[in-house]
């Protein structure tokens, strides 16, 4: 009986260690349009962006957007949470060549992300993950590559 319990409660610890390393970012998220704020830019018809672990301690992510047009875009990196730049790559509407991302992590739940474009900063974006592990919102602020005000808040549902 004693045995059995040691088992047991080894296999409670190992189960929570391994939710523990976990990065709360990764899953498939889509956006969820209507609790979203489009502020300075049209809403998309729909983005799913998918976030994998990648190397020692950072991520790959991929998006798929249908934009508010109908035309379809993509983007995608691969970044550590150093606080160095890493390429970021696009296609479709509206792709610009040449932007990098930085990655942070702020704690467990909480990213920051900045894009530019030659050096200059862009845009800061604060991943933020719910409590319950199902819902991301993204708080984005700055400039596109356009020159244009970026200020918007998406809110991503994990599927």
């Amino acid at each position: 009986m004693h045995r059995r319990f040691l088992f047991a409660l080894l296999g409670i610890v190992v189960v929570s260690v391994t939710g523990w390393a976990e990065d709360a970012q990764t899953g498939r998220w889509t956006l969820n349009v209507a609790k979203s704020q489009f502020k300075t830019s049209a809403a998309p018809k729909t983005q799913i962006v998918t976030i994998v672990p990648d190397g020692k301690d950072g991520v790959k992510v991929t998006a798929d957007v249908v934009r508010a047009n109908g035309a379809k875009a993509a983007f995608e990196y691969a970044a550590q949470y150093d606080g160095k730049e890493y390429p970021r790559t696009e296609t479709g509407d509206g792709a610009v060549p040449g932007q990098t991302v930085t990655l942070k992590r702020i704690d467990n739940h909480t990213v920051e992300r900045i894009r530019y474009m030659k050096g200059k900063k862009l845009v800061i974006e604060k991943w933020a993950i719910s409590a319950d592990g199902k819902t991301r919102t993204v708080t984005q602020s700055g400039v596109g590559p356009d020159g244009k005000p970026v200020d918007n808040v998406l809110v991503y549902e994990k599927k």
